[in-house]
């Protein structure tokens, strides 16, 4: 929330220029088009490799970044990494949901967006204004040139290299081995080390033999059958829904505009309050990992967004006061803080988690890896679109502008409502035949 002065200080650019508007976006921009090839790369080499040779790209934004002299090389750097980001966020949940037993593949799941959540926690830590601003010279306090933020931009170097030591000793993914490359003998050996058990590995393959006399005889389906094929059809729409559900939420303009939007409504320590923002956001999606194998998907993701409508609508209200009337400042203050906490609890337990979750369960492992592509790819798309025009809204909308993210997070309840499955501890091949059932109920022309 803070790095985006000091980059405009150290590039020497103004707050309304194209290259801060591509810095702000440029992960977005990456990540749409890794996300796009995620699944046909996962396909291709494999979920485990392709994680792997993620850390390529991720290394090489991370690098051009950190050491970043202005800011074209910067800019590229961010939309390599943001590339190396939407491969990560494709495959990532993809590979967990293959690897997983049905009795806790929820929890594994959320282990996912659980991680994220934490690394939010640490860039906001790291860019509170008294780390960031670390190190400067009092003589000099505009020199924006011997700052942290060179570290601070580095800082995912690390988690690269623990990545490349042990993600080689994970096995890969027994549902891309059996389907894709037709090797029971190595799915089997994959789910013996990953179980533990050899009786339930044979149980588990078993369940894949079934899987494919349930679907078909081929070993992948084609983008072609992905969009006229009914239930996978409706499988996509729901999955794109979700993502969408996530992301026009308004969450980026929530964690990227903290500090400003607590500002606006009287609120001080705002820096603080950004990070305890994070903070709470990485407890409750800590806390969703047992629930949402015991509540549900679906009844999380419902009980989220009807929250997050209440918190937004106080909110909103908070902006108001905090603009309008002076003598209620403080009080504004305090309800934009409590309203934007209950937003955040609420966003971690349903559509912070569940979207990511749910891409690996709506599809069987032949439609899986392009399904994800397309769901993944939407999520950025909009992840950009809010990045790209919240000030835009801010500037036309002024107070009003969590209204219309209110109005996204209720129409999206409603779809929830109305489309989307429970998932919770079925197996896919199940899963896939409840879709097509629901498919059948619309008329032709629609699915």
């Amino acid at each position: 929330a803070n790095t985006k002065e000091v980059l405009e200080k150290t590039f020497h650019l103004n707050d309304t220029s194209i290259e801060i508007s591509v810095m702000v976006s440029g992960m977005a921009i990456g990540g749409i088009f890794g996300g796009l090839l995620a699944g046909f790369a996962a396909d291709l080499i494999g979920r485990k490799r392709c994680i792997l040779l993620n850390n390529i790209p991720m290394t090489i934004g991370t690098v051009l970044m950190a050491i970043a002299h202005d800011e074209y090389s910067f800019i590229v750097g961010r939309i390599i990494a943001g590339f190396a980001c939407g491969v990560s966020t494709g495959v990532g949940p993809m590979y967990l949901s293959e690897i997983s037993p049905v009795k806790i593949k929820g929890a594994v799941g959320v282990l996912h967006q659980f991680l994220i959540t934490l690394g939010i926690l640490v860039a906001f830590i790291f860019s509170l204004d008294a780390v960031i601003h670390a190190n400067i010279d009092p003589a000099h306090p505009t020199d924006y040139n011997h700052k942290l933020w060179h570290v601070y931009f580095g800082i995912p170097i690390i988690f690269v290299v623990v990545q490349v030591v042990l993600l080689p000793f994970c096995p890969e993914s027994p549902s891309w081995l059996y389907f894709k490359k037709e090797r029971e003998d190595l799915a089997k050996k994959a789910l013996t080390k990953l179980r533990n058990d050899e009786e339930e590995a044979d149980r588990e393959i078993s369940t894949m033999i079934e899987e494919r006399t349930h679907t078909s005889d081929r070993t992948m389906v084609s983008y072609k059958e992905l969009f006229t094929t009914p239930h996978l059809l409706l499988g996509l729409v729901i999955g794109v829904g979700l993502q969408g559900a996530q992301q026009l939420s308004g969450i980026v303009a929530i964690l990227n505009y903290a500090p400003q939007i607590f500002k606006t409504a009287g609120g001080s320590n705002s820096d603080v309050v950004t990070a305890i923002t994070g903070g709470i956001n990485v407890l409750m999606t800590f806390i969703s990992i047992p629930l949402i194998d015991r509540l549900g998907r679906r009844t999380l993701m419902i009980i989220g967004q009807i929250f997050m409508v209440i918190a937004y609508v106080g909110l909103s209200l908070a902006q108001s006061f905090g603009s309008n009337n002076q003598d209620h400042m403080t009080w504004s203050g305090y309800l934009s803080i409590i309203t934007v906490f209950l937003f955040i609890i609420f966003f971690a337990i349903g559509p912070g988690a569940i979207p990511w979750l749910i891409i690996g369960e709506l599809f069987t492992a032949e439609a899986r890896g392009k399904a994800s592509s397309i769901c993944v790819g939407a999520n950025w798309l909009g992840q950009l679109l809010v990045a790209l025009f919240y000030e835009s809204i801010w500037d036309g909308l002024g107070t009003n502008t969590f209204w219309l993210f209110t109005s996204f997070v209720a129409f999206f309840l409603i779809f929830t409502v109305l489309f989307v499955p429970e998932t919770k501890k079925k197996p896919v091949d199940q899963i896939s035949r409840e879709i097509q059932d629901q498919a059948r109920k619309f008329p032709p022309f629609v699915f």
